[in-house]
């Protein structure tokens, strides 16, 4: 591998961006591939260096360098790539040289890219413990914004919220970060709400979760 100084990433993401893409590395068994790794370790802010012999440092993301000495040089080498790959597509941009570390950051296109990633794989995750509270999302989006009101209801459908009414859909587990970034994505945020119900008498809304709330009811 040629001689390259080490890389430090500028972070300038929404904290609900980051938490997200935590939650998605962490837990998403399909994210966690080398692409995915390389864009969380650019949008957490971590560092890519190298040494003479350990393969490397990944600030954030030791998690993918277990293994033996060969396979951790082998997934180190590939983040380096993928890290090209980004530069060359104009996902990346560079900032500065500072310390010795040359300073790169997403690019507008570089953050859509991302945004798309994190949207694709975002669910809502079943908590070990229900606080039986209801979340009820109502939205109201004008015509203006037709596509991004067709989009929201296609990604509540796949996070598997129940449609009572046209524009309000109901989920029993937490997901105020969840909506918050979706809302972010489609710049629709003035337009969706997020209220916290006590009860639930809607007897069709509590047979569609009847089997969820089941497993941590037991």
């Amino acid at each position: 591998m040629p001689k390259h100084k080490p890389i430090k990433f500028q972070s300038t993401l929404e904290p609900t961006i980051i938490n997200q893409i935590k939650e998605l590395i962490r837990e998403n068994k399909k994210a966690k591939t080398i692409f995915n790794a390389t864009l969380a370790l650019v949008a957490m802010g971590g560092i890519l260096t190298f040494g003479p012999i350990a393969p490397g440092v990944l600030t954030g993301l030791t998690n993918f360098l277990a293994g033996k000495k060969k396979e951790k040089y082998e997934t180190y080498r590939q983040i380096w790539r993928s890290f090209n790959d980004l530069k060359k597509k104009g996902d990346l941009e560079f900032i500065r040289e500072k310390d010795d570390y040359l300073v790169y950051r997403f690019s507008e296109k570089g953050k859509e890219k991302l945004k798309k990633l994190v949207l694709d794989e975002l669910i809502v995750k079943t908590p070990k413990k229900w606080d039986k509270k209801w979340r009820l999302v109502v939205f109201d989006i004008p015509e203006s914004k037709r596509k991004a009101r067709e989009a929201l209801r296609k990604k509540l459908k796949d996070m598997k919220f129940y449609q009572c009414q046209k524009s309000v859909w109901i989920h029993p587990f937490p997901c105020m970060e969840e909506i918050e970034f979706i809302k972010n994505v489609f710049n629709i945020k003035p337009f969706v709400k997020l209220f916290l119900v006590e009860e639930m008498t809607d007897g069709k809304v509590l047979h569609h979760f009847i089997s969820q709330i089941k497993k941590i009811l037991i």
